[in-house]
């Protein structure tokens, strides 16, 4: 390396050469300074790493970085390479970071890439795109501008509990949404401590700071009677004839008609294809792509579903069973039926009731003292994943369970048709107008 160089004057009087040339630095064990063709000078501290291999790293250019600068950096990096560490390595390990992205926003969006294929951990599935997409609603509206800047790497407990602690202290969520917003954050880092982004997860336990209260709604005989009139009527009703204030559509009310017989998911029955329905067979097969535990779920088809759907085909040729009327080739929103129902039990001062609680009464209903269905059939027929018994078994049990299925629905169905029957009352009290119920036929 030629003499070592000692001060200031000494390296302003190197000049640059056709070739890249390194002079050592005196009173500095490993520095030395790299003079390039340019005319640019770099400080660089060379030491063998603890694997036994030689390293270097760049401490900075000359004049920027003075000599006693680069001694003192030089310095600093030699105690480093004394207490085991390899200063090169954590460059480089700092500038992958920063490449990356390091920001929770950013953990974010490689959890959403991940979650899309399968690879953010858990069951090795891909998220639903409607899964999806409501976390990344949740994202935005609640932890993007809070959080979403903030070095992921850098949270702790103490910062957890205090964000999910201001959102409870703000009074405007339910405990239910607030554990929504959570379990999005929790998903975020359990994807980041899979890809060993962290040591340990520190949200565990505290994304949900209020225990939200188990949904126990059922819809009275009463309330189904009259809602049960509304569809039916609204079903067979003429353009313009449909309820104005519930905003009943034939082909809104048939959905959710067909939803209560078979007790499906708003997303199973809005999204329902006529390529699922075996007529012959009487029975409507949903493929794993559609249902909520990735399984294929079939559901036997009573009498009065089936006359839904011919209801149905008589009114369009879509695809779908029950097309949207605002967009072409897609099927009904499934929040729609959900507003559907609000507005009916506003309408008629009815108890408030969501879709879900047509499956928790058909449920309770077959369960009950009237019809005694074993709760595992019921389990069957609402798509849960049955878990009676050994786990071994389930997987060499393969019957579907159809005639008790089958039987099960018909009952339910014998149920709602008796409800609809019960005579009107002659007016709404407290009902707008005091509209009075139509019995159809």
């Amino acid at each position: 390396m030629g003499v070592a160089i000692n001060t200031e004057r000494e390296l302003y009087a190197l000049t640059a050469q056709s070739k890249r040339y390194e002079r050592a630095i005196g009173r500095a064990r490993g520095l030395s300074v790299l003079v390039h063709p340019n005319g640019v000078k770099t400080f660089v501290f060379r030491y063998v790493a603890e694997n036994g291999s030689r390293r270097r790293v760049q401490l900075g250019d000359h004049p920027a970085i003075s000599l006693l600068d680069a001694r003192m950096k030089s310095g600093a990096a030699r105690v480093r390479v004394l207490d085991g560490r390899d200063p090169a390595a954590e460059r480089a390990a700092a500038k992958a970071e920063k490449r990356l992205g390091e920001t929770l926003e950013d953990l974010a969006a490689r959890y959403w890439a991940a979650a899309a294929v399968g690879l953010h951990g858990g069951r090795r599935r891909p998220l639903r795109p409607a899964t999806l997409a409501r976390q990344q609603v949740l994202w935005r509206r609640h932890l993007s501008e809070q959080i979403g800047p903030r070095r992921f790497k850098e949270f702790r407990r103490a910062d957890v509990r205090a964000f999910m602690q201001s959102i409870v202290l703000e009074g405007k969520l339910s405990a239910a949404s607030i554990a929504s917003i959570g379990d999005v954050l929790r998903a975020i880092f359990t994807y980041a401590l899979h890809e060993d982004m962290i040591e340990a997860n520190p949200t565990l336990g505290l994304t949900r700071p209020l225990a939200p209260q188990s949904r126990s709604r059922l819809f009275s005989d009463h309330a189904l009677s009259v809602i049960l009139r509304q569809l039916h009527d609204a079903s067979n009703a003429r353009d313009g004839r449909f309820d104005p204030y519930a905003r009943l559509e034939p082909q809104m009310a048939r959905a959710l008609r067909f939803m209560i017989l078979t007790l499906a998911r708003r997303t199973e029955a809005a999204g329902a294809r006529w390529s699922e329905i075996d007529l012959a067979a009487r029975a409507w097969h949903i493929p794993p792509s559609r249902t909520k535990n990735n399984q294929f779920h079939t559901v036997p088809l009573s009498p009065e579903a089936i006359e839904v759907l011919h209801e149905a085909r008589r009114s369009s040729a879509s695809e779908f069973i029950f097309p949207s009327a605002t967009k072409d080739g897609a099927h009904l929103d499934p929040h729609a039926l959900t507003r559907k129902i609000n507005r009916i039990c506003s309408r008629f001062e009815l108890p408030p009731g969501s879709p879900h609680d047509f499956r928790r009464t058909g449920a309770t209903v077959l369960t009950g003292e009237r019809y005694r269905v074993r709760r595992f059939i019921v389990g069957l027929l609402l798509g849960h994943t049955p878990n009676d018994g050994a786990a071994i078994t389930a997987v060499y049990d393969r019957n579907e369970y159809l005639t008790e299925k089958r039987e099960a629905l018909n009952a339910w169905a014998r149920h709602l048709l008796e409800l609809h029957s019960i005579p009107e009352e002659p007016a709404i009290p407290g009902a707008r107008g005091h509209l009075r119920l139509v019995i159809a036929g």
